[in-house]
């Protein structure tokens, strides 16, 4: 294995331990919403995560440069206004439907790729994000599946993190640190929530602080913002779009693990098939490439 290949492994390692987090990350925001307000979390994850960047890597300060600080506001400022079209959207539809909407960036990522880059998806990213969708799918929609502006507007934030997801890919070579466009994201995305606060939010602390909560909330500011965000933008680096969309997607199969091991939520047969669906679908995005190619270089070797 070159030197590449050990790099876009270690990238797609990264990207389904990202994934296991933001599946996690289901049950935390329920725990830690429980005592605080939903605006208040946002501000809370994102300022405090990159402060926490801040205090853990000092040997990345002499690494701030314009085009670092200008790439990570563009992709905070992205993350910011699609985390307020989520939060809203959350409003007028249920967790489930949301979950199965934000997944369709495993068709929106690659199709915004081409369009940008003119290379086209392979057929194996295409048919495993079909496998992936029809997995979600089973994992998330009831029988009371409805349509709403809810959905419309959770549509809009699956469609802003896909072109997040291209604008990382298209800054991420041009800068040194990882850390500091990291940092500059979540303090972009921590303004726009203060805003977000400032106008739809009420009381920072909404009910009675809890073991739970306050576990949630230390869960969602350290794994889910500060390691997660690092791992995607390091990770995209020397993972595709269309690869990195579709190993985050595997979060909602991570999320039901974590819903029916700590939440006490029902892991029903429907539920299993939506499983198997989307490790299908991982299997012909990851497995299957790896499985060729390692045929093709025995065949040559021969």
């Amino acid at each position: 294995m070159n030197k590449t290949s050990r790099r876009e492994r270690r990238a797609e390692l990264m990207l389904f331990l990202l994934a296991m987090i933001w599946g996690g990350s289901f049950v935390a925001a329920k725990f830690t919403m429980e005592s605080f307000d939903v605006y208040w979390v946002m501000v809370l994850r994102f300022f405090i995560g990159a402060f926490a960047l801040w205090v853990l890597f000092p040997g990345e300060h002499k690494k701030v440069d314009r085009t670092t600080l200008r790439g990570g506001a563009e992709v905070g400022i992205l993350l910011g206004i699609g985390t307020a079209f989520q939060m809203v959207g959350l409003r007028y539809t249920t967790p489930a439907n949301q979950t199965f909407i934000i997944v369709s960036y495993v068709i929106t990522v690659p199709l915004l790729h081409y369009a940008v880059s003119g290379i086209k998806p392979g057929k194996n990213i295409m048919l495993a994000a079909v496998f992936t969708i029809v997995g979600v799918g089973f994992l998330t929609i009831g029988p009371s599946f409805r349509l709403n502006i809810g959905d419309v507007l959770t549509f809009v934030m699956a469609l802003l993190f896909a072109v997040q997801m291209i604008r990382i890919d298209y800054w991420m070579p041009q800068v040194e640190s990882s850390i500091i466009f990291t940092m500059a994201q979540l303090i972009a995305a921590g303004v726009i929530s203060l805003v977000l606060f400032f106008i739809y939010g009420g009381r920072m602390q909404i009910a009675p602080l809890t073991t739970a909560s306050v576990g949630g909330l230390i869960y969602m500011v350290v794994l889910n913002t500060a390691v997660a965000f690092f791992l995607q933008n390091y990770a995209q680096r020397y993972a595709s779009p269309e690869k990195s969309a579709l190993i985050i997607s595997s979060e909602s199969l991570f999320g039901t693990f974590a819903a029916y091991f700590f939440a006490g939520e029902e892991f029903y047969a429907k539920k299993i098939v939506g499983c198997v669906l989307i490790l299908i679908g991982q299997f012909l995005a990851q497995v299957l490439p790896m499985i060729r190619k390692m045929a093709r270089e025995k065949k040559i070797n021969t």
